[in-house]
């Protein structure tokens, strides 16, 4: 009796033993023993995977006996298989093949969210920043974790999230500590209003949710990445640059805007200074095109994420589109209703400034105003 053993490590799951038993003449010789003489028109057994990662199959002629031993340890080592997966994960790995893998984006989503215990304005500010690092590097720790290849295009997809969240988190901190009218205009948002650690618990579970559903692209992206056809690959690249551009423009953008009021810190508390005057609005740079470009930035960035991950949720299902759709519209809505609200706030402020009105008619709001 033939005896074909196939044993084969999909990209995110257990691994699996399968045992097939075909007739022919029978031999007696130990598993691995195969005499080299053995013609190839011997069966063999094709593996058949859906990651050509790691295959290797072991083929040989064993007793009866033997061969009923093999197959029975096969068909236990697959029950058990079958067993393990059915219950709740207990690493990284096995929790990014599992139903639990959005749950877990949540945990990493929801540690630095817990700043709001120190400063409720942190949830949606340095703690938003750093969570969206947070989930990249956690992705990230659960693909080192299962032992998978991870293609080029999915680690930069996981390093544009960590630099703008980094970055994010460490401009918004330092503002926080070093520009009163910000802190006292993000004390007025509903999210800075939960005092008891209820509230602040509702208030972390909530925004936590949202940016896990923003991110999550990322998470779909990990999952299949080695399984997505290759056709879908212009899309992923294109995401990937707009993704990077927002990010490095938001970055400019906010160094322009934090670089002008410091000029203009500078130039009110010390009048014999030789620095040219400059208007209380930031226009200079990204500015002189575009009213809000550190908001535009925001957009690109998240659309680009949200584009990178295309492929991977078309191959995972359209359920799949569900909390990346919702996250990405709300950030959308979030960013469109500043612009609006900002060119209100300064229309009303510098109203009747014939330098601030000629700006305003040179520039666009959200998008550059290039004629």
């Amino acid at each position: 009796m033939t005896c074909m053993i196939t044993l084969a490590r999909t990209a995110l799951a257990p691994r699996v033993v399968v045992a097939r038993l075909a007739t022919s003449k029978p031999r007696a010789f130990a598993l691995g023993s195969c005499p080299g003489g053995l013609q190839p028109r011997r069966s063999a057994l094709r593996t058949t995977t859906s990651t050509p990662l790691r295959r290797f199959t072991v083929a040989a002629r064993a007793s009866p006996q033997v061969s009923a031993d093999i197959a029975a340890k096969a068909t236990k080592a697959a029950t058990a298989s079958a067993s393990t997966t059915s219950t709740m994960p207990v690493s990284l790995g096995a929790a990014l093949a599992s139903s639990y893998a959005f749950p877990a984006l949540w945990a990493f989503a929801a540690v630095p969210c817990c700043l709001a215990f120190l400063n409720p304005v942190y949830v949606f500010s340095v703690g938003y920043g750093l969570s969206v690092a947070a989930q990249a590097a956690g992705i990230a720790a659960m693909l080192h974790a299962s032992g998978v290849w991870v293609p080029a295009a999915l680690h930069a997809h996981l390093a544009g999230a960590v630099f703008y969240g980094v970055r994010l988190g460490a401009f918004l901190y330092h503002r926080s500590v070093t520009w009163t009218e910000w802190n006292a205009r993000a004390k007025n948002a509903p999210e800075a209003k939960a005092q008891s650690p209820a509230q602040k618990l509702g208030v972390i579970a909530a925004c936590s949710l949202l940016y896990a559903m923003m991110c999550s692209p990322m998470l779909w992206h990990a999952q299949v990445a080695n399984v997505v056809p290759g056709v879908w690959l212009p899309v992923t690249h294109a995401g990937l640059a707009l993704q990077w551009s927002g990010a490095l423009l938001e970055a400019v953008a906010d160094h322009q805007k934090s670089a002008h009021k410091k000029v203009l810190a500078t130039t009110r508390g010390d009048a014999s200074t030789a620095a040219p005057a400059r208007n209380p609005w930031c226009d200079v740079g990204t500015y002189k095109t575009c009213r809000h470009p550190n908001y535009l930035g925001e957009l690109m960035f998240w659309f680009g994420t949200f584009i990178a991950g295309v492929p991977a949720m078309a191959t995972r299902g359209a359920w799949s589109f569900a909390p990346a759709a919702l996250g990405l519209a709300f950030i959308a809505k979030l960013m469109t209703s500043q612009c609006a609200k900002q060119d209100e706030k300064q229309r009303a402020r510098y109203e009747g400034d014939e330098n601030y009105a000629a700006w305003t008619r040179a520039t666009g709001s959200l998008f550059p105003k290039l004629v």
